[in-house]
């Protein structure tokens, strides 16, 4: 299949260039004719002479070494439409074909390309490029050669000349490199020409992706569906009809998520009858500020060339680090006479812009539950999917639409259900400060007395009602902020941090654990910073954000007595206000509720007390520490150990201590010797002894001695 795919790509690129050659002879005639009226020089030693000319294209002219088709007889085109006929036959899809659809080439523009991919074809095509534009020391492609030979009258040269500028095709889409930065001088067209390196592979053999080859990085393709809620819409429509009255006008729509802005600046030039490209202001790549001017200077005439508006986004501009970026994007966007959209989450005005007369500004607000709900609806019109599913995915996530188009297009690509598709396309990298674990732990797994499991449940089954409670009720602005806070109190080792997996489990979401020894930071400002990073994760990411240990950070504010404990107290304060207007799950958990300040406790609509498990739920824990692969001795009564006053992690520490004795000693099973000598460094580890004899009775064995091994 390579081999026949390799013989019609070559044969296509054959046929086809033999029009470019009759060109190529074409140009070298009239020159020939334009050095025949020049006075009787002799200038060969320092020129090409029409003869040699004439060797040239002899020796290029491809009909001389291969025949362009099976049947030479037959005149070009129908010799090319039957070459494409007998490569569709045989499954092959030619690359000159695909690269023209790819990147939208007209002849022109094919040729030009074709044209300058010949000195890799024959190397004899270096002299005769020197001939025909007169400068032997030019013997690379330039775009004077492509006018000289494709376009050989005033008039045609005028039509073609944009098409081989900066903002043409070729050279916008990459398929054409030149040397050197371009400028307006007339220089340009002088400028050497290569194709792009990966060119003569695709074209002579398909090897390559024309849908990579042929990119406008600018370009910005309608979104499909355009998902967009009836506020947004409206102000989008109303910025649209500004640039429609002023064309040369900057809009600007704020408070925007970064999944959302692609949408509305998309409507806002639709609306305005334009197409949309995309600024090429990164800051990363471009650190300086005369490469941020020549990168905004790029995108704005290209967008001046081609008719369309350009979308800026603002965020960036915002740091102080950044200041010298938003005073040079500033003076272009002021001096510019092209559409601009700019989108954001703060507002971003500076007052060049506004004082030009030309801004107009909207800004809308993140969408409830009834617009999400819309949304999801529209973007799976025609999937059957059951409204109940719906429902529940737009109280439980706020996707913007970026995000919820790609989880749609990933469950139906991946045969996932919707619900399962979401969390995977919400999960990202962790940020410095939090670490994010995918649930693994059922209920099945949580064992808790009757009263804490029936609160568990109810917080998960609020979180599911929430967003409707809070919003279309009402009751979110006035009842403790837009998101659901849960305090999960207790002693160490009673299940609550395995409540929360649990919880996050049941909801489907990702669960985001705060590392407080990498969030707490001696630097002024650092906590903060680091605590904004962990909520705005969590809540991008539609996740349970986890505070283990709450009370180091959430801990009571006190007197100023110390420099230090002012910050601290701002530190709290920050946390405070963060935490009431977050819309994500927060659980806290703590073994010491009375430390935490009590600003927060009063913030919490749920508040669990874990208490030790008693013996019906010991005995449970029992059952679950222990695989069903374990080796436990038959003899071994779970139903005893569960007399024994030990927690959850206790139980598992005693189970996973005893199973290591075991092994250590090359015991077949894991018996009673191994449990009395785990139990008992249990109870140490606790600060605590067991009663004269307690152990021996929950193993259902007589007393015996343990030796006081030392743990290796």
């Amino acid at each position: 299949m390579e081999t026949r795919r390799s013989a019609a790509a070559t044969a296509h690129l054959t046929l086809r260039y033999g029009a470019v050659h009759r060109a190529l002879r074409a140009a070298a005639e009239r020159r020939a004719e334009r050095s025949a009226r020049l006075a009787g020089v002799e200038l060969s030693p320092y020129c090409v002479t029409d003869q040699q000319a004439a060797l040239l294209l002899d020796l290029t002219d491809p009909a001389a070494v291969a025949p362009p088709s099976p049947s030479p007889a037959v005149p070009e085109p129908a010799a090319e439409e039957e070459l494409r006929c007998r490569a569709a036959a045989e499954g092959i899809t030619l690359p000159l074909d695909a690269l023209v659809r790819a990147a939208g080439l007209d002849s022109f523009e094919c040729d030009a390309l074709l044209l300058c991919l010949a000195p890799a074809l024959a190397p004899e095509h270096a002299l005769l490029f020197g001939y025909l534009v007169d400068d032997l020391d030019q013997r690379r492609p330039t775009a004077e050669l492509i006018l000289t030979v494709l376009a050989p009258t005033p008039a045609e040269r005028y039509a073609r000349l944009p098409a081989l500028g900066p903002y043409g095709r070729l050279r916008r889409f990459g398929l054409l490199v030149e040397e050197g930065a371009w400028d307006a001088s007339g220089a340009d067209l002088l400028r050497p020409l290569s194709v792009r390196p990966e060119l003569p592979g695709f074209l002579l053999h398909g090897a390559g992706d024309p849908g990579l080859l042929a990119h406008d990085p600018g370009r910005v393709a309608p979104p499909c569906p355009p998902l967009l809620d009836g506020p947004t819409r409206e102000r989008a429509g109303r910025l649209g009809t500004h640039l429609t009255s002023r064309p040369d006008g900057v809009v600007a729509l704020w408070g925007l998520p970064e999944g959302g802005r692609y949408d509305a600046a998309w409507a806002v030039a639709e609306e305005a009858g334009l197409t949309l490209r995309q600024a090429d202001t990164d800051l990363d790549c471009c650190p300086t500020p005369d490469a941020v001017r020549a990168g905004l200077g790029r995108s704005l005439g290209a967008a001046a060339a081609l008719g369309t508006a350009l979308w800026l986004s603002t965020d960036p501009f915002h740091a102080p680090e950044a200041q010298w970026a938003a005073a040079v994007v500033t003076d272009l966007l002021a001096r510019s006479g092209v559409p601009v959209v700019l989108t954001g989450r703060t507002p971003w005005r500076p007052l060049p812009l506004l004082a030009t007369g030309r801004y107009a500004e909207e800004t809308t607000a993140e969408p409830g539950y009834r617009e999400r709900r819309e949304s999801w609806s529209a973007a799976t019109a025609g999937a059957g999917i059951a409204p109940s599913v719906l429902d529940d995915l737009a109280a439980r996530f706020r996707l913007p639409p970026g995000q919820l188009r790609s989880a749609v297009r990933f469950a139906g690509s991946g045969g996932l259900p919707l619900e399962a598709a979401v969390p995977r396309v919400l999960a990202s990298a962790p940020g410095r400060s939090a670490e994010v674990r995918t649930p693994a732990r059922s209920t099945e797994d949580l064992v808790l007395p009757g009263e804490q499991a029936r609160q568990i449940a109810e917080l998960a089954a609020a979180f599911r009602a929430w967003p409707r409670v809070s919003q279309e009720w009402g009751f979110g602005g006035r009842h403790g902020g837009p998101g659901l806070k849960a305090l999960f109190t207790g002693e160490p080792g009673t299940g609550k941090t395995l409540a929360a997996e649990v919880v996050a489990g049941t909801l489907g979401v990702d669960l985001i654990r705060v590392d407080l020894a990498r969030t707490v930071s001696k630097w002024v400002g650092e906590t903060e910073k680091n605590l904004d990073e962990a909520f705005t994760h969590a809540e991008a990411a539609g996740a349970l954000l986890l505070f283990d240990e709450a009370d180091a950070v959430f801990g009571r504010r006190g007197t100023v007595q110390r420099g230090t404990d002012r910050y601290a107290n701002m530190e709290v304060g920050y946390l405070l206000q963060r935490l009431e207007r977050s819309p994500a799950l927060v659980v806290l958990t703590t073994n010491l509720q009375g430390n935490l300040d009590e600003a927060f406790t009063r913030r919490f609509q749920f508040v669990v007390h874990f208490t030790r498990p008693g013996e019906r739920e010991r005995i449970r824990l029992w059952h679950a520490a222990f695989p069903d692969s374990a080796p436990l001795d038959p003899e071994v009564s779970l139903a005893g150990l569960g007399r024994l006053d030990l927690t959850g992690a206790g139980i598992m520490a005693v189970a996973r201590g005893a199973a290591l004795l075991a092994a250590e000693r090359g015991s077949a099973v894991i018996g009673r010797e191994q449990l009395s000598e785990a139990i008992t460094r249990q109870f140490r580890q606790e600060s605590r002894l067991p009663r004269s004899g307690e152990v021996e009775l929950a193993l259902g064995a007589p007393a015996f001695t343990v030796t006081n091994r030392e743990w290796v």
